[in-house]
């Protein structure tokens, strides 16, 4: 075994846990990294996370993942070092070093060497790290060393300009040296230098410079004008700027690395090219982010907790939910009949206060179990960037709207269908490269998944700018695998041959790929999203491209919801699906083919009677009046017919099938304040049932349930 066993259990949780986000981090910021080469502080935490990973395994005495991981860091500094130009042989070889860790973290937890072959990867990893221009300058104007000496630059810091730094530096900006060379024999060499410190005022933070600005004011300029300058900006764009000015014959732009030195005064450094920089008189060596980034215990904000905790919380919670039900139903009720007491005023006061914080507890709770959608965005860079080279495809992911807030619940399930859809997007949706220069549109194709919150809703869009859908196409693929007859299909809308393909077993591919072609995959997106009470829908232009639309709630845990009464029962819809109430005469029911209509302002509403279909008792029609709730379920507007409206409020969702089983069209179950047991009613699936039947005869055995 090539690690240390007798590492405690909890030392290696921590280290599982660390790796992961280190991992996550650096295949996020890999790929941000291709499409934005230039940007140094992502190359700086990518730096990080690979050598806070080879330490963690070195600690752990898992000896092949320093290997990688030291190979990759290895690379990395002289990316960070501008010894290296990014190009996609180092991306690879980055993403497959990062492969080979996680395959390696899974030895921790089977405590058993696995396959990974860790020599390959180091040496492809030090393949794309031999690509280095040989005697090339980063800097493009000095042809001599990539970081200059101490005697060439040595500037000293004051304690002004150190908290300037560290705080620059911190906040994830990078440090530059920068040498400016006026013009020999200039008149206006205090102007240059007063115009080359604006212009780098325009671009970040200038720390020091020598002269300084009031030497410079007071016409003390030279030939030269060295300064400590913290930016975003690449070296390039910082070079260019202070080469427009005129007399300006030279710029050095090197990176910076601050060494503590004597008096508390910091010089600057010389990198050795192997990320140690030596010091100028014997200081004690500093990161170059210096002592504001090191953590600090007073300033801890966050902790860790296990989700076994949250979940055990949140149960704990939804009781004193139903219990506060509970208390204000027995609360009116003491009032009602004793209105006079002062014991039960007091009562009522108390359960009032009881409410009140049992409702700010539960509000904090929920925003405990809430987590930015970006937990699923920022693994979805890399299964694109993969998926698209192997089609060879070129195409942007843009990523808006990742800060939005889903219960954690919702988040692990959601995962799943947005990957489904962006493979679909990248296989159907988004055209050969040949095919995009027929018709005349960009090269690289562009997809971008946003998500935002809106009316306690939240909804996640995908939108490429492919081919689009064809509900031509779809029809003779419906017909032509049984379907649907071909009757049936002319007389169907382009909308309605269009969400055919959220059909089971529909497929437009010509040829079963690894990514689709199977006939599987639309069908479960639909499904599970509408498991989380949620919807999907499509808008697509032929040619133009197809924007899907998923609509999902807050939370599953907690959810608002109308009580109705059946056959003196009651059941809960959620709200979610409630469009309108009505209260209407038996005779405003009309039969066409041996179905039950209404006539909506203007429009034919189906009808659906749950007491037929929950198999609650013979159906005999309804005398007098009833009630319709409107719902929308799989794109369609349905009627469904009850006996009585009761209540509309929040409801605890509490699963069944554990208990009775997996029963279609009942999707939990509640408790009511009074202690009676509601089942949560499946809209989506008890209209599937009602169509697939053909009429409202199809029934539920819930009778077991009971």
């Amino acid at each position: 075994m090539s690690f240390n066993t007798e590492i405690g259990p909890e030392e290696t949780k921590v280290f599982l846990e660390e790796a992961e986000e280190l991992l996550q981090l650096l295949d996020e910021n890999i790929i941000k990294l291709e499409n934005d080469k230039e940007n140094p502080r992502t190359i700086q935490e990518i730096f990080r996370a690979a050598h806070t990973l080879k330490g963690s395994s070195a600690m752990l005495g898992h000896q092949r993942m320093t290997e990688v991981a030291h190979a990759m860091e290895t690379l990395l500094d002289k990316l960070r070092n501008k010894k290296l130009e990014l190009n996609s042989l180092i991306v690879d070889a980055l993403l497959c070093g990062i492969d080979a860790i996680k395959s390696l973290t899974q030895e921790v937890v089977t405590l058993c060497d696995g396959q990974t072959d860790v020599q390959a990867i180091v040496n492809q990893l030090a393949i794309a790290s031999e690509k280095t221009a040989q005697g090339e300058s980063p800097s493009g104007d000095n042809h001599n060393a990539g970081q200059v000496s101490i005697a060439d630059q040595g500037m000293a810091l004051d304690e002004e300009a150190q908290h300037k730094l560290s705080d620059a530096v911190a906040a994830g900006l990078t440090a530059y040296r920068i040498r400016v060379s006026i013009l020999p024999g200039s008149e206006w060499k205090a102007v240059r230098s007063m115009q080359a410190l604006g212009a780098l005022g325009n671009k970040g933070t200038v720390v020091a410079s020598q002269p300084s600005m009031a030497e410079i004011e007071q016409e003390k300029a030279g030939e030269e004008l060295r300064v400590i300058f913290c930016t975003d900006r690449p070296a390039e764009e910082i070079r260019s700027a202070l080469k427009s000015i005129s007399d300006i014959t030279e710029v050095q732009v090197t990176v910076f690395t601050a060494r503590a030195g004597q008096a508390g005064r910091e010089t600057a450094g010389e990198n050795n090219g192997n990320g140690q920089a030596q010091t100028s008189s014997g200081g004690q060596g500093l990161d170059p982010r210096g002592a504001a980034d090191q953590p600090k215990l007073e300033g801890l904000q966050s902790i860790r907790v296990d989700v076994k905790v949250l979940d055990g919380l949140m149960n704990m919670v939804e009781e004193l939910v139903i219990d506060r039900s509970r208390i204000g139903l027995v609360g009116k009720m003491l009032e009602g009949r004793y209105p006079d007491d002062d014991l039960v005023s007091d009562l009522i006061g108390t359960s009032n206060h009881i409410i009140k914080v049992v409702n700010e507890l539960h509000q904090d709770i929920m925003k405990v179990r809430m987590v930015p959608i970006n937990l699923v965005f920022n693994k979805l860079p890399r299964l694109v960037r993969d998926l698209a080279q192997k089609q060879d495809k070129s195409l942007d992911l843009i990523l808006l709207g990742g800060e939005t807030e889903l219960d954690r619940t919702i988040i692990e399930q959601i995962s799943d269908p947005l990957i489904h859809l962006l493979r679909n997007a990248v296989d159907h949706g988004i055209e050969s490269p040949a095919a995009r220069k027929a018709a005349h549109k960009p090269q690289k194709a562009k997809i971008t998944l946003t998500a935002f919150q809106e009316e306690g809703h939240v909804f996640i869009t995908l939108e490429d700018d492919g081919a689009g859908i064809d509900p031509q196409k779809i029809k003779r693929a419906a017909v032509k695998k049984g379907m649907i007859t071909q009757e049936a299909a002319d007389k169907l809308t382009e909308n309605e041959a269009i969400n055919l393909i959220f059909a089971a077993g529909m497929s437009t591919a010509s040829q079963v790929t690894e990514v689709s072609g199977r006939g599987v995959g639309m069908d479960i997106v639909r499904t599970n999203i509408e498991r989380l009470n949620g919807s999907v829908s499509i808008n697509t232009e032929l040619g133009r491209g197809t924007t899907f639309t998923i609509k999902l709630p807050l939370t599953l845990a907690v959810f608002q919801g109308l009580m109705v009464s059946i056959k003196s029962e009651t059941y809960i819809i959620p709200l979610a699906s409630v469009l309108e109430t009505l209260g209407i005469e038996a005779e405003s029911i009309s039969s066409v083919l041996c179905e039950e209509v209404m006539n909506l302002r203007d429009e034919i509403i189906p009808l659906l009677r749950l007491d037929a279909v929950l198999g609650l008792s013979d159906h005999s029609g309804h005398q007098g009046k009833c009630y319709v709730i409107v719902v929308k379920g799989d794109n369609k507007r349905v009627g469904i017919v009850v006996d009585g409206l009761m209540d509309q409020q929040e409801f605890v969702i509490k699963p069944v099938a554990r208990h009775i089983g997996d029963i279609k069209g009942i999707a939990g179950a509640t408790i009511l304040g009074d202690g009676q047991v509601a089942l949560i009613l499946d809209i989506p699936v008890l209209i599937k049932i009602a169509e697939k039947s053909g009429k409202t005869e199809k029934k539920v055995a819930v009778g077991a349930a009971r």
